[in-house]
């Protein structure tokens, strides 16, 4: 019997059958349609007269909003020549080329067995190209087969990632992982490790290829707040270590418990109980303005050998020298200190405070003090505090500006900040919510218009800890956008780069002044690990490099673009400049 093709030029067919019993698949007969087939792969059947190619499936049909199908529906197409021609002759390249079109959910994988007896080495190259454009079923083929048939280059690959010009720097203890590194020379970095319930901290030195010291810590603050746990600081080394809970339910407000400061030898100056405050500023007191959200201030300054540090409404005044407590400042009107201090000109000490700012001279008289009623999100270097609203405010003359946007409706609303605003010389870039982004003068005044905007951190929901998602190198903005994009803009306003991603910015910063680093969260079928895409970029945004790592474990980058990163007990180190651009 020949097939509906032959019979009557016919390339579909469909017919239902009412459901009888739910826990029983109705079965279709095939030879209507097909006649005297050959079955070549699951669900495809070819008429041995015409040698024309079927596709035929049953799937349970019916109202939607049923538990059970009401019918199972048989449906039969015949195959185009193009895809006739993969089914045929089965090859590397025709699955490339038909990777979006439709066939059999198996159909893939199935064809994949079949070149696996001859083309080994260009499947093998298949899953180094790593296309993110294939389908779900040859991903994860190509990924079992590699695990199968090379062990060993895979294991490779699951420690140094997929640059190949990675190289070992060290090995530690077996059961010994970097959490974090940081860079505090040119060729030294500093980090902490963990082996089982004990912590240690230590630095290694890229010239000299050793590790220069090591010294026991209390664990690091690992649970609550995203917070850099370890850090470099106008010559010192700081690490957040300790625990303190913060709330039964919410883990964002657990708080670390001590800030241990280390000079660059290994040798602990002060290690500090902390007593920071938390505070939620209610949305009746600031409605309109600051919006609900929680305030933490987990930030302290060293000026010189100086440490200014929040406690409570205190701030505490350190001598890095001697590791002693100089004095303690009261603040007035119960006022937080943000941990953000700078000198004047004139030697007086300038302290931002959670809702103002406060001048204080040598002798530690008050000189000048600016209390808002509000939680500005960020005061720049003219004492202007911006509020969650798109409200500014002096702290000079008292005025307010408004920054509104008008809709369809002719309604005009104050616009809101998706994240804390960026200063540059010579004027401030505002990231709005949902709908663009402003570069401004020194006088507020517009300097240019843009449609996108950076990931949103100062929602309602904020806990006032968040990533920064806009940078300002020697001359450049850098905004980045979870799962939408990375821009690229100089002071002029002029875009260099505008890079769609699909992906969250889990950092963005710079080693140099100069160049941009943005980390972005990746994971496709091609690993059964979390991974972590790095992009350098140019000052003229040009993407220099696009490195795909095991994650962000250890990760760090020198002033001279050397990368260090960890997998498992292994450091691993990359130069991000160098000709091999491989991912």
């Amino acid at each position: 019997m020949s097939c509906l093709f032959c019979q009557k030029g016919s390339s579909s067919f469909s017919r239902l059958e009412p459901v009888q019993d739910e826990r029983q698949t109705h079965s279709f007969p095939i030879d209507d349609i097909v006649g005297n087939s050959l079955n070549l792969f699951q669900e495809i059947y070819e008429c041995k007269d015409c040698h024309s190619l079927w596709w035929i499936k049953t799937r349970g049909t019916g109202d939607p909003r049923s538990t059970y199908p009401e019918f199972y529906e048989q449906t039969a197409e015949r195959f185009d020549d193009q895809r006739s021609e993969l089914i045929r002759h089965p090859s590397v390249p025709g699955i490339i080329t038909h990777k979006n079109s439709l066939f059999p959910y198996t159909f893939f994988e199935e064809i994949l067995e079949v070149l696996s007896q001859t083309e080994t080495e260009a499947l093998k190259t298949l899953y180094f190209q790593r296309d993110p454009s294939l389908p779900s079923t040859i991903k994860r083929w190509l990924l079992q087969s590699f695990q199968k048939h090379y062990p060993n280059e895979f294991q490779e690959i699951q420690k140094k990632g997929f640059p190949t010009s990675a190289g070992p720097l060290f090995s530690l203890a077996e059961n010994e992982t970097a959490i974090v590194s940081e860079f505090i020379a040119r060729d030294q970095f500093a980090f902490i490790t963990s082996f089982g319930e004990k912590y240690f901290l230590q630095t290694y030195d890229l010239t000299k290829k050793g590790i220069l010291w090591k010294v026991p810590i209390s664990k690091p603050f690992l649970e609550g707040l995203e917070i850099p746990i370890l850090f470099y600081q106008s010559g010192y080394l700081c690490s957040y270590q300790g625990f303190q809970k913060g709330s039964e339910y919410f883990s964002k407000l657990n708080r670390p418990d001590t800030l241990c400061i280390y000079d660059l030898s290994g040798k602990l100056i002060v290690s500090i109980p902390l007593a920071y405050k938390c505070y939620e500023i209610l949305s009746t007191e600031e409605r309109d303005v600051s919006e609900n959200r929680i305030s933490h201030n987990f930030c302290f300054t060293i000026l010189g050998d100086t440490l200014y540090l929040p406690h409570k409404s205190q701030i505490q005044v350190y001598d890095l020298k001697s590791g002693k407590l100089i004095r303690s400042i009261s603040l007035p009107k119960f006022e937080i200190f943000s941990g953000k201090v700078f000198e004047t000109e004139s030697g007086n000490l300038l302290f931002h405070t959670l809702k103002g700012i406060l001048g204080i001279n040598s002798s530690d008289e008050i000189i000048f003090q600016y209390l808002s009623p509000y939680h500005p999100v960020f005061i720049d270097s003219q004492y202007q505090f911006y509020y969650y609203y798109a409200i500014v405010e002096s702290a000079n003359t008292g005025e307010k500006r408004e920054f509104k946007q008008t809709h369809d409706s002719g309604i005009s609303l104050v616009r809101e900040l998706a994240s804390t605003p960026i200063e540059f010389p010579g004027g401030i870039y505002l990231p709005f919510s949902l709908d663009g982004s402003l570069l401004l003068d020194s006088q507020l005044e517009t300097i240019k218009k843009f449609p996108f905007s950076a990931t949103d951190t100062l929602g309602p929901h904020s806990f006032g800890m968040a990533k920064t998602p806009v940078i300002v190198t020697e001359d450049r903005i850098v905004i980045t956008s979870d799962f939408s994009g990375i821009y690229m803009i100089d002071f002029s306003g002029n875009l260099l780069l505008e890079k769609p991603i699909e992906s969250e910015v889990l950092s963005v910063f710079t080693f140099d002044g100069k160049h941009t680093i943005v980390l972005l969260s990746f994971h496709d079928d091609y690993s059964d690990d979390k991974e972590t895409s790095l992009l350098l970029l140019s000052p003229k945004g040009e993407v220099i490099t696009e490195k795909l790592l095991p994650g962000p474990q250890g990760l760090s980058v020198s002033f001279d673009g050397i990368c260090i990163f960890a997998k498992n007990n292994q450091m691993f180190s990359l130069d991000l400049f160098a000709t091999e651009n491989s991912r």
